[in-house]
């Protein structure tokens, strides 16, 4: 990559680890679709009456968003609003990053580079290291599952963007999230009925709106656009690893403002992590030609 789109993938990374401190925050106030209704209705207006409509066809752009957006963020959402600690819930996404890369290559067939699959290994053991650290306590089955299965989709709409190809990303984002909003819409009133949506709604605080607006407009227009642009450049299997620093900058943001401790057991686990990325990024020259 060049120096531009490392700097986006930098900011990325950063935007989605602070993003759970943001979740949280929401999610004191409004349940898992109440938010993801209000997430994206800031997200499409007034921004899709401004932008025009990408140049894809509309099934392809159903398909990114309830993939990427709504499955990702109505099981992340749920998890979290069970018990799942934002920390672990961080950690455990990132299975998107080995989804990513096995799907790719089953079915747009990508190659996987040595430097990337040893990349991918040591990042791993990381993560494990990390998954012991901040495990504590009897783990919430039913949020371990709603994180995988939001990894899940995140790692199916990433393939989706790999098939739509190079378009603007920022009409991808918006579009595509018009796709995203009905479904959040539908449920969100088939739980609690138009008059319950509008009571959280209008009880909400500033820290509850501030998390909305976060969502919407940094992770979402911010983030997405950026890791569109990144997947249409670049293969799936050199993109998505980098999202293995995202654990990392949510467990300093975790610490710094909801005050989880940090014990050896993180720390080694981010060294790893640190150590994977750096061949993942710079072990492309020892096995160039293998």
């Amino acid at each position: 990559m060049d120096i531009k789109d490392s700097l986006i993938a930098l900011a990325v990374i950063v935007v989605w680890g602070v993003n759970f401190y943001f979740m949280k925050l929401a999610l004191h106030e409004v349940s898992p679709m109440v938010l993801g209704m209000l997430r994206f209705v800031c997200v499409l207006l007034p921004a899709v009456l401004l932008i025009r409509r990408p140049p894809v066809r509309w099934y392809w752009l159903a398909a990114y968003g309830t993939t990427i957006s709504f499955g990702q963020f109505g099981f992340m959402f749920t998890a979290l609003s069970v018990g799942m600690p934002t920390g672990l819930a961080a950690l455990l996404v990132q299975a998107q990053v080995f989804f990513t890369v096995l799907i790719a290559a089953l079915l747009l067939h990508e190659p996987v580079k040595p430097n990337h699959l040893l990349a991918i290994v040591i990042a791993a053991a990381g993560l494990l290291l990390i998954g012991v650290g901040q495990y504590s306590g009897a783990m919430p089955l039913a949020g371990l599952m709603l994180v995988l299965c939001a990894a899940f989709s995140w790692a199916l709409g990433n393939i989706v963007v790999k098939r739509i190809g190079r378009v603007n990303p920022l009409s991808l984002v918006v579009w595509g999230n018009v796709f995203t909003l009905i479904p959040f819409t539908l449920v969100a009133l088939w739980q609690f009925g138009a008059e319950g949506v509008w009571q959280q709604i209008s009880h909400m605080s500033w820290r509850g709106w501030a998390g909305v607006l976060f969502l919407a407009y940094v992770a979402t227009l911010v983030g997405y656009v950026g890791w569109g642009g990144l997947l249409s450049r670049h293969p799936a299997s050199k993109i998505t690893p980098l999202a293995l620093l995202v654990p990392v900058i949510a467990l300093v943001v975790a610490r710094l403002l909801l005050n989880e401790q940090l014990n050896h057991w993180h720390w080694l686990g981010v060294a790893v992590v640190m150590a994977g990325l750096a061949v993942h990024v710079f072990g492309a020259r020892r096995w160039r030609g293998v």
